[in-house]
This record gives structure tokens, sequence and C-alpha cells, in this order.
């Protein structure tokens, strides 16, 4: 025996360490989220606030404390019963008597502050306030959630048949998206309300994802420009891939990082021109939305400010964690960004 076959035998076995390919796909996962949430903490926090909106809106059925229609009354505090039963008689008491003091029986709680019934108090009508921000997640998710998707599904078609044929294709198309931002979006929004007798939550969804095709197409289009020359694509061509397959199977595959991000941060803009177009009056007059809660509460912001903050910073809030996630998402899935503390793991 040699002495180097002697070493090896006195030598103990050593424990081979386990790739992270080699452990489950449900340990991926969770290393994959738990390194996402250590190395971006904001982006992190992004994804919690976007999981919470999310169940205020599936679930808000189960976490409203009551309908958000129901008006809450309590008996009037102000009445006065001696003063009541001489207006009856006397029409001077009724022109120089405050309305409250002769209201007899029960009144809307009015833009009560926060209570423990009422958690972020009532609005002008005595409804719930905080039964009605959860029921007003419902619509932000409704019509963000899709346009966004109108709106990126839209770009990924017409951005991939542009960029890959190229010439009079290429032409047309981005002509026609110019045509489309040359609009000013209000415009167009109010347009588009004006064509519909009522507007409702799917027109303003099909409206703002209409808007957004345009700015989808060019960075679906900038993807595809830089990857149709690549290798893979060239070697797919040669071998005699229809146009199709290689469009879905090689290229559409090596740009989901650009659309991901799009998407992700998109769905907290429709969301926050949703909230504006309730505000000016062009939303769904049959559905909760927190734009006319906050113009509720604006014409009542003197002197009963919590409405307004309430509403208003739910909104704000929802919209801050959409962009914190598509920044984060941004860094973690561009290359470019990974050597500046934007790996993930991923």
């Amino acid at each position: 025996m040699t002495q180097e076959q002697a070493v090896l035998e006195r030598t103990p076995d050593a424990a081979v360490r386990r790739s992270l390919s080699d452990r489950p796909v449900l340990m991926r996962y969770l290393v994959h989220t738990g390194r996402f949430f250590r190395t971006k903490p904001l982006g992190g926090a992004g994804v919690v606030i976007i999981i919470a909106c999310v169940i205020a809106g599936v679930f808000g059925n189960q976490l409203e404390r009551y309908d958000p229609e129901t008006i809450f009354k309590t008996t009037n505090p102000e009445f006065d019963e001696a003063l009541y039963e001489k207006s009856l008689t006397d029409p001077l008491v009724r022109l120089t008597a405050r309305p409250e003091q002769l209201q007899k029986g029960e009144t809307p709680i009015l833009f009560s502050g926060p209570t423990g019934e009422h958690w972020l108090g009532t609005d002008g009508l005595g409804r719930d306030l905080y039964s009605r921000v959860i029921h007003g997640a419902y619509t932000a998710l409704y019509v963000g959630l899709g346009a966004a998707l109108m709106a990126t599904i839209s770009g990924i078609v017409i951005g991939l048949a542009s960029a890959y044929f190229a010439g009079a294709t290429d032409f047309i198309l981005q002509r026609i998206m110019d045509t489309l931002q040359a609009f000013p979006p209000l415009v167009l929004l109010l347009l588009f309300g004006q064509v519909v007798s009522s507007p409702t939550m799917t027109v303003n969804t099909i409206s703002l994802g209409i808007l957004g095709v345009a700015s989808s197409t060019r960075i679906v289009r900038s993807a595809v420009l830089a990857t149709r020359e690549e290798v893979y694509v060239l070697a797919a061509r040669t071998v005699g891939g229809s146009d199709l397959r290689i469009m879905f199977r090689h290229i559409f595959p090596n740009i989901t990082a650009p659309i991901i991000v799009t998407f992700t941060s998109s769905i907290g803009v429709y969301i926050l021109v949703e909230a504006t177009l309730a505000f000016l009056g062009l939303g769904d007059p049959t559905q909760v939305s927190w734009g006319k809660m906050i113009e509720e509460g604006r014409r009542n912001g003197v002197a009963d400010p919590w409405m307004a903050l309430a509403v208003g910073g739910a909104l704000t809030v929802t919209v801050l964690g959409f962009n914190l996630a598509g920044d984060a998402l941004r860094d973690v899935l561009d290359p470019r960004l990974r050597g500046r503390g934007g790996r993930a793991g991923f």
C-alpha cells in the first residue's frame, strides 16, 4: 500500500454539500423568497402590501364588519322636545331654531372619528368607513389587474410582431402606437366615457388597457430588437423553425424580465388613474371606489378630515406597494444591476 492510499484510508469521508438545485422545489422557492426579503427589504414590504390588498379584495366579504351600504344611526342628542312642541304652533320657532333641535328620533352618524364600533369612523351618510375601504380594494384590483393584463398581453403580441417582422409591419404598427400616444390620456378617457351611457368598471378597465398598449408595445419591441439576432434565434431559423415557434419558443422566454417588471409597476398606475376617474365623477356609480370616497371627504375636509386621510392613506400604501415590488423585481431580473446588490437568488 502506498503512502497516499494510506492517507486516504485514514481521512474520513467529507460531507458533500448539496447544491440548491438538488433540493425539493418547495425548498428552493422558500430559499429564494427568504433571500429576496433579506436582500430587498423594501421590495419585500411591497410584496406584503400587495398580498394584504389581494386578500382584502378577494375576501372582502369575510373581512368586512358591516355591510358597506348600511347607514348607522343614533338618537339625536340635540333634540329639544319642548322646543319641538312649541314649533308645532309657532312658525317663528321653526325659522329661528337649528334643524338638529327639531329633528325627532334617530339621525345618521356622520363623519365620526375612529371608535371601537367603527374602526375608521363613518362617511357623510353614516356608513362604516372601514367596510367601504375594504370593499373598495376589490374595485381597485379589478381595474388595476384587468387593465395591466390587457395592456401587457396586447403589447406582447404587437411588440413581438413589430420587431420580429420589421419592415412595413413595424412601420405601420408603430405609427398606430404613435397616434394612440399623441392624444392626451384624459381626453381619451373622457371620450370612452361618453361613448357608453354609463361608465362601468369593465368600460374603465378596457379604456385604461387601451391607453397602456402603446407603452407596453415599445418596451416589448425594444427587448425583441435586442434578442432577435442572438445565436440561438439564428440557429432556430437555420433548422427551419416557423416564425410563431421562434417568437414564442425562443424569443419570448428571454424577454420576460422587462415584461414582468412593466406589468407589476403598471398595476399601481392604473389603480391611481381609476381613483382619479372616480374622483372626477367618471367612475362606476354602482361600485365603492376609493377615489369617490376621497372626493366626498375633500368636500368636508376642513370640518372632518379623517375620511380623506384614511382612504387616501389606503390608496397611497397600495400604489406604493406595487411600485416597491416592481423596482425590486427590476433589480433582481436585470443582469446589469445584480452586481450592485440586485442579486436575490433567482
